[in-house]
């Protein structure tokens, strides 16, 4: 039985042997000053840098070192973390000094009445690469229109959140770096009470890990699917009157040169078919819910 008056603090590392003590440290220095109980766990992802030879070094009472024998991923980490955790609330954050830790004091009180808290990367200092903050806008703007309310950060590397949950819902939580997203997509799609707290987001120290690419694809596709579990007709409806449009656009023309084309009759199908498979995805997931 998981204590409920505790935090479980996780940070996933891999090769952050220039930050990590750091940021052991000063998560150490903010949880002592919480007057929580409080453990910390460390899941050294297969770094090759050393970096759980500079953890080992440190002289932490409530520190716990998780290795990893090969790189399984940041959410592989993090679920790696949950599993050796004793306390009810989790939190987690990055290892390379991005996020101003000492802000935990003005996040803690909202544990009381909210399931989750973000850290959300509003402040003053917004140091997010340049390439990477049209797609970090298009995916907070994406998310926010399939789970119909607003999400200012989707994947925020700093928040906190009951275990109970993510353990309701534990086979949804992907290995990769989607863990944070799916766990703000499914906090807010099951209308459980998310706090936001605006905290600056400082230069990262070392090279980071994202691939910008090949990531924010996968951030695309697991909102997807998130989105299909929970609310389908969010997916189905756009596209069921976008073909539907198409169609009668379609049989106007047909009607100016008094010929019904196939291209008319396929996109009315078409249109039909989205829709009575939207229909059925929401009947299924109505049933299950």
């Amino acid at each position: 039985m998981s204590d409920p008056k505790g935090l479980s603090m996780i940070v996933p590392c891999f090769n952050e042997a220039e930050s990590i003590n750091k940021t052991i440290e000063e998560l150490d220095i903010s949880l002592k000053r919480s007057g929580m109980k409080y453990e910390i766990i460390v899941v050294d992802d297969g770094s090759t840098d050393g970096s759980s030879g500079k953890i080992e070094e440190l002289k932490i009472k409530d520190l716990i070192l998780v290795k990893n024998k090969i790189n399984l991923g940041y959410g592989a980490s993090i679920k790696a973390g949950i599993r050796q955790s004793c306390f009810e609330w989790i939190g987690i954050c990055d290892a390379d000094g991005t996020y101003p830790v000492e802000r935990m004091k003005d996040m803690i009180p909202f544990f009381k009445d909210h399931d989750m808290v973000i850290g959300i990367r509003t402040g003053d200092v917004k140091a997010v690469p340049f390439l990477r903050r049209p797609a970090k806008w298009f995916l907070n703007k994406f998310s926010s229109y399939l789970a119909m309310r607003k999400i200012r950060d989707v994947n925020s590397g700093f928040r906190f959140f009951k275990k109970e949950v993510i353990l309701k819902f534990w086979n949804i939580f992907p290995d990769g770096f989607s863990f944070t997203t799916t766990s703000t997509m499914l906090f807010t799609m099951e209308n459980l009470k998310v706090k936001n707290v605006s905290i600056n987001y400082f230069k990262r120290k070392g090279k980071s890990k994202i691939r910008p690419i090949k990531d924010t694809y996968n951030f695309f596709l697991l909102i997807m699917r998130i989105t299909m579990l929970f609310n389908p007709l969010r997916i189905f409806m756009p596209v069921f009157f976008f073909t539907l449009l198409l169609s009668f656009g379609s049989l106007g023309r047909d009607i100016y040169i008094r010929n019904l084309t196939d291209t008319t009759v396929l996109l009315f199908v078409f249109s039909l078919i989205i829709f009575l498979i939207g229909l059925l995805a929401d009947l299924v997931n109505r049933r299950q819910s």
